[in-house]
Order: structure tokens, then C-alpha cells, then sequence
């Protein structure tokens, strides 16, 4: 349990007597490829490492489009948080020791359970209202455990208490824009009976065949309509996630294919700079966050996992797999309440393993037992390698690898074999462009 809270919060993990030996785990049971899996990954999912015994909270508050409030925020006292950007639809689970923390949290599950979580703290910041639907509170312990879902996006306006930790905001609530078919006010009425939702290769086929008639009507070409379709754009997205996609349907689960909700999917579960997940987040309209997430995805198709610190090459884009129902990287929190955001893998390299029996204390995968694992190269602390601890549990052996750890480097010269030769360059240079940005 030490060994987990010190790793948390140190970023320079390394064996004293330096006998560590650099680890890689090829077997037949961590195949990518393979569907064979026994993990429950609802599980992982539910945070069952924070108990069994939470109260559940019934209901959901939806907040009205537009409108002014005052709302509480939530302000960890660890430097960790400000590498926090929750968005819609994310899980983010809590641990609090900090009192004003704890008050805050108290007041929220008496009121509408529902307070602002923005790694900015300043006029104008975007964040994301967080709900509460689960949570303990131990007395005797002075700590609060919740969980909570990211639910609206909302603008900070002003500032209250801000030199103190009961901090509010007065934020107005983001709308969702929605926006109608490219066609729908130019479309040629006789040929609704012919028109179909772009769902699949087959009916996207349908539907650009019948957009290329009804493009005649319009000063643009049908190609420039098909870029503001959300249901094409998320095809597209789709194309580049097929390799993940496979191994989320062979463990009972899928990437969802509504545009909005995949537009925040890949938001959360593709590894970004910071900047990049705000230019994300600033976006009104799911339309606009496809298209800045198909153009970055293009770019990093042939890219790899590295070291952020030194450029180690890590792991490949096809060793991800997942290993909780919400995705491929999820939030967890260790003991400490320090959060982690973790991405999982089948296969790792020029890792090193602190010496020692795994530990399953605060296993965040029940049935594994994790090992802190740091950089071969420079120590950094990467993450955890979790080894199953039951004859019966498939995959035997995963890399959990922190999201702040991990870059995007060159790929291998061949598919199969590593290249010594690293990408020395900026490791935050695959960045969206500002000129594709909207303002605010």
C-alpha cells in the first residue's frame, strides 16, 4: 500500500540496489488479438476498490441550456489535479481527507448533488459539471468517498471566495448545438423515400450516391456537405478505432456509434496534450469535435507510445486493450486521493519492476495484484504492470501506464522488430493547429 501511494506522488521511481531488470511480457494469454477473456470488467468499472458498501443516489439532475448558477467547486489540494479535464459521460472517482473538501461534497449530496470540476480555475475557463450518484462518508476516518459523472459543460463567469478553499462560480450551462442535415433545407423532397442514416459502410454508400444528386442544388460540391455530417464523421472516426473496437465487442462491450457521445469517447480515451483535450472541450457541437479528432487521428496513425520524459519506445497503438466497459483509459484514485488517469496494454517494453511481491492491496482490477513499474531509461514512474493472482483470470498479466507518462513517438522502421533510433523532437508537437480552433 505504500509502495502505491509513494508512487503516485513521486515522479522518479527506481530500484536503491539497482538490480532491476527491464520487463516485456509476450504470452499467448496477453495476445491483442485474442478474445479469450475471464476479467468482469463491470468490476473495474464500478471503482469496487472504494467498497461495497456506498449509498446509491436515485435520479439525475439535468441542468437547463443556458442558464446562470452559482456552483461549488471542487478544489484537490494535490498539483495532480490540475492535470484533471473531465468531460461528459466520464466517471470520476473520488477520495477526500481535506476538509473544506469534504464540506463541500456534504453540501452537494444534500442539494442537487452537483458541483464543477475545471482545470483552470479563471474567468472564462471551461469545465464540467460532475454529479454525484454514489458516495460513503467514514466519520471516524475524516474521509468522503464518491463517485461521481461528468453530466454539461459550463463557461466560469466570476469568481467567489477565491482566496480561500470555498470557492463557487458563477458559471452559465454550455448547450449541446445540435445542427440539422447539411441538405436538409436544399433536399429534393421525391427522394425521402430513398434516404438512410449513415450507419455503416453500406448505408453511408446509400446516402453519398443520394447527396450527390441534391449537391446539385447547392453552390458546393457534395464532399464539402459530407465534412458537417456527424453521422459520416463518426464512420470515419470508426475506421481509425477498428483495432479497438474488435476487442471491446469480443469482451461483451462496444465503442458507442452515437456522434456525441463518441465525440467525448475518444476525447477521454485518446492520449492528447492537455491543450488539445481543452480545444475539445471549448467545442459546442459534436460535429466540430469529429472533425479536429479525425484530423488527429490521422496524424498519429503511425505513431507509437514513448516515455514522455526521455522517449523510450513503450508500446504500440495495437497493444491497447480494454479492461473496464467506458474505454481504454479510465480515472482511477489510489489511497492517497491522488487520480490517476490509466491506460491499459497486453504488451509493454523498457519497463523496469520494483523488486518485491506484487501487492493487491487497493487493487483497482480485483484479482490482480500490481507491481509499480518505472522507465528502464530514465526511472520515471510509468505505472503498474497487474498480474493475475487465480489460475482462472484472463488476461494472466497488463499494463496499466499513466496518461501523463506516455507521448506519441515515430513508428518502428518494421512492424514487427523495434528500431533503437528515437523521435528526439517536441513530445507535445502533435498538437491540433490553432488555426482549426473555434474561438470562444
Amino acid at each position: 500500500m505504500d509502495d502505491m501511494i509513494e508512487a503516485a506522488n513521486d515522479d522518479d521511481v527506481q530500484d536503491e540496489t539497482g538490480h532491476q531488470q527491464e520487463q516485456e511480457y509476450h504470452d499467448e494469454d496477453n495476445d491483442p488479438q485474442s478474445t479469450d477473456s475471464t476479467f468482469d470488467m463491470t468490476l473495474a468499472t464500478a471503482h469496487s476498490y472504494l467498497g461495497n458498501d456506498l449509498e446509491i443516489l436515485r435520479g439525475r439532475t439535468l441542468l437547463d441550456n443556458g442558464i446562470y448558477i452559482n456552483l461549488p467547486l471542487w478544489l484537490p489540494e494535490a498539483d495532480w489535479s490540475k492535470k484533471i479535464i473531465l468531460f461528459p459521460g466520464q466517471t470520476l472517482p473520488i477520495m477526500e481527507r481535506d476538509v473544506f473538501s469534504i464540506e463541500m461534497l456534504r453540501k452537494c449530496i444534500a442539494k442537487d448533488r452537483t458541483f464543477g470540476v475545471a482545470s483552470e480555475i479563471d474567468i472564462n475557463c471551461i469545465g464540467t459539471t460532475a454529479e454525484i450518484y454514489e458516495y460513503l462518508e467514514i466519520p471516524n476516518a475524516n474521509e468522503i468517498r464518491v463517485k461521481a459523472k461528468g453530466r454539461q459543460r459550463f463557461k466560469i463567469l466570476k469568481l467567489r471566495n477565491a482566496s480561500t478553499r470555498r470557492v463557487t462560480a458563477d458559471v452559465q450551462i454550455l448547450p449541446e448545438i445540435i445542427l440539422p442535415s447539411p441538405f436538409f433545407e436544399h433536399r429534393l423532397v421525391s427522394l425521402d423515400r430513398l434516404r438512410v442514416i449513415p450507419t455503416n459502410e453500406v448505408t453511408a454508400k446509400q446516402y453519398r450516391n443520394l447527396t450527390k444528386k441534391e449537391s446539385v442544388l447547392t453552390p458546393w460540391p457534395a464532399w464539402v456537405h459530407h465534412q458537417y455530417n456527424s453521422r459520416l464523421l463518426s464512420l470515419d472516426i470508426q475506421k481509425y478505432l477498428q483495432f479497438v473496437q474488435s476487442k471491446f465487442i469480443a469482451r461483451g462491450s462496444n465503442i458507442p456509434t452515437d456522434p456525441i457521445d463518441l465525440s467525448f469517447w475518444v476525447a477521454q480515451n485518446v492520449i492528447i496534450a492537455p491543450r488539445d483535450m481543452m480545444t475539445l472541450l471549448k467545442q459546442d457541437c459534436a460535429i466540430s469535435r469529429l472533425q479536429l479528432q479525425a484530423k488527429l487521428l490521422a496524424k498519429l496513425t503511425d505513431k507509437i507510445f514513448v516515455c514522455k520524459t526521455c522517449r523510450s519506445q513503450i508500446a504500440k497503438q495495437t497493444d491497447v486493450f480494454p479492461m473496464n466497459q467506458e474505454g481504454i483509459q479510465s480515472a482511477y484514485v489510489n489511497p492517497h486521493g491522488a487520480i490517476h488517469e490509466t491506460v491499459t496494454l497486453s504488451h509493454a517494453q523498457c519497463l523496469n519492476l520494483v523488486p518485491g511481491p506484487p501487492s493487491t492491496d487497493y487493487s483497482w482490477f480485483p484479482g490482480y495484484a500490481w507491481t509499480i513499474a518505472s522507465c528502464a531509461t530514465c526511472y520515471t514512474h510509468m505505472g503498474w504492470i497487474f498480474t493475475a493472482t487465480r489460475s482462472d483470470l484472463k488476461p494472466k498479466s497488463f499494463w496499466g501506464l499513466l496518461r501523463t507518462a506516455l507521448t506519441w513517438g515515430d513508428r518502428e522502421k518494421y512492424y514487427d522488430e523495434w528500431d533503437d533510433s528515437y523521435d528526439h523532437s517536441d513530445p507535445d508537437s502533435h498538437h491540433i493547429p490553432e488555426s482549426e480552433t473555434s474561438s470562444d
